[in-house]
């Protein structure tokens, strides 16, 4: 089983989407806008916020599918036809998933940035501000915890598969991008619908998933 090296478009790659994010909050009106279109002016709210049943399957659907994913890998690991190199490897790819999802949730519970639910112009009261900006020039910042997208991890988490080179994954790349790229639209498009994240919000999501994902997979090609 080869190594699957990391190159410098990647890096350069990841770094750019970073940039692209920070100037989508910061200098951009793509998160107001396009959560403006979901944002029902005469109930003052999201409707889609209180529809049960997109909450049941997008929400609590995709968590219950990324454990058993999670769970699924862990027992074709422990399978005792399973050799050492691909059992090191799904560890990997385990340990990493978990990484990617703990890195998002540290900084959504350090996060002074409200959801759009809890701003003003969106039915709450909570003050608007981008990335950068002194929440101490606000009047009322509201809860925060809200940057990046907890939700939109369980898709985006698995980013790690991408760079695995497990044949059966690594010959699968492709296919296996289009879900990621399917799953992660329809968490973070249901979250936005919802009022519960930005655009930007998602996408940093992502952003961070694919840095774990990389600087693990260049640490354990080091270390191998």
């Amino acid at each position: 089983m080869q190594k699957n090296s990391i190159s410098p478009v990647q890096w350069a790659s990841w770094l750019l989407f970073g940039l692209l994010i920070v100037w989508l909050n910061r200098y951009s009106d793509w998160d107001t806008q396009l959560s403006q279109i979901f944002f029902d002016t005469q109930s003052n709210s999201f409707p889609i916020k209180q529809n049960r049943l997109v909450t049941l399957i997008f929400h609590e659907g995709m968590r219950w599918l990324t454990a058993a994913l999670w769970l699924g890998l862990l027992i074709v690991a422990l399978l005792p036809k399973s050799k050492g190199a691909v059992r090191l490897e799904i560890a990997h790819i385990l340990v990493v998933s978990l990484l990617a999802a703990l890195a998002v949730s540290l900084l959504k519970s350090g996060s002074a940035h409200s959801c759009p639910w809890d701003l003003a112009q969106y039915g709450g009261t909570a003050d608007y501000h981008r990335l950068f900006e002194d929440t101490g020039n606000f009047g009322n910042a509201g809860p925060g915890k809200c940057f990046p997208s907890g939700h939109a991890s369980t898709a985006f988490m698995w980013i790690v598969l991408l760079y695995s080179p497990l044949p059966w994954l690594a010959n699968r790349r492709r296919w296996i991008g289009m879900l990621l790229l399917s799953a992660g639209l329809l968490a973070s498009g249901v979250q936005i619908m919802k009022g519960a994240h930005f655009l930007s919000h998602v996408l940093a999501t992502a952003w961070v998933c694919w840095g774990v994902a990389l600087i693990c997979r260049k640490v354990y090609n080091i270390k191998a």
